[in-house]
């Protein structure tokens, strides 16, 4: 399959636009037509509809754009690297994580490894565990930081407990305690990740013991969106260490108290590596760095 063709779909799915899509590709806006035209008679379906003048994405175009963007960072990649090592520079640290460690976390550690690594260029992403697992295990990722799951035979890894802290909003009572509880919380929803993660299922069997329900009225992708949440006053939220050390520094949130809570809620975290393919010198000097800091920061302690 051409790669251009795939550059073009891939241009013309995230800016709507032919002529955009070609001038991003440095072809001609007819060259960039027919190339779209021949990819679609190749699969068979159509690839966009023309909505008030602009190209907008098929279902089939959606689900298929998933996978064309994964194989063109690949390539991407693969071409950096080529480059690179023509001008004997190949020093190389790609890095993918879940949200919460890649929002502040993960930025402040490489700032620092770049300090004495300038010559390594770094790559940061954050997807699903799931993307992230397999990444890693193909050699597309070194190093992935994922929630915690059972071991796998493709990866090694290091497992970290992070201690949850209580977001509310300022003005609750709750807001005065120096430690939050449940029966705290008595008319405050919940704002809570989704039902399969680890701090939710946490929570929900905290009340479970205390004979009571959670209630939980909004669902949320990632911590920041909860938080944002909590600073409008509409419920409280669990926060991991990771956030709660750089919530002053990063988050403006006026609005929010974060503070301890009991029980003890634990969101698991685990930083992997491919057991099959070494770390480079410099991803293994980043990995230590990533371990060391993981240790040291308050409520985060390494899992057995």
């Amino acid at each position: 399959m051409n790669i251009n063709k795939l550059r073009i779909f891939h241009e013309v799915f995230v800016t709507g636009s032919i002529t955009r899509a070609a001038e991003r590709c440095y072809v001609s806006q007819p060259a960039a037509s027919k190339m779209l035209a021949n990819f679609e008679e190749e699969i068979g379906y159509k690839l966009f509809v023309r909505n008030n003048g602009k190209l907008t994405p098929t279902d089939e175009s959606v689900f298929l754009h998933e996978e064309v963007y994964s194989l063109l960072q690949g390539v991407n990649h693969l071409e950096d690297s080529i480059k690179r090592a023509k001008n004997e520079n190949a020093g190389r640290l790609r890095i993918c994580s879940i949200f919460g460690p890649s929002y502040q976390f993960l930025p402040s550690l490489i700032a620092r490894f770049k300090e004495e690594h300038p010559n390594t260029h770094v790559s940061l992403h954050h997807s699903g565990c799931s993307a992230i697992r397999q990444g890693v295990a193909s050699g597309q990722y070194q190093i992935g930081l994922v929630d915690k799951a059972q071991s796998s035979s493709k990866h090694d890894s290091a497992a970290f407990d992070l201690t949850c802290y209580c977001a509310v909003p300022k003005n609750h009572h709750s807001a005065q305690l120096d430690v939050i509880e449940p029966k705290n919380l008595v008319g405050l929803d919940w704002i809570t990740l989704d039902s399969e993660n680890a701090t939710t299922k946490t929570l929900k069997k905290v009340y479970a013991q205390m004979d009571q329900k959670l209630s939980r009225s909004i669902e949320v992708h990632t911590t920041v969106h909860a938080m944002s949440f909590v600073n409008l006053g509409m419920g409280a939220t669990l926060v991991d260490a990771l956030n709660f050390h750089h919530f002053s520094d990063v988050f403006n949130f006026p609005n929010i108290v974060l503070r301890p809570f009991h029980p003890t809620v634990i969101e698991p975290l685990e930083v992997i590596t491919s057991n099959l393919n070494p770390l480079s010198g410099a991803a293994k000097h980043f990995y230590d760095q990533l371990l060391t800091e993981l240790d040291i920061t308050e409520g985060v302690k390494r899992a057995e």
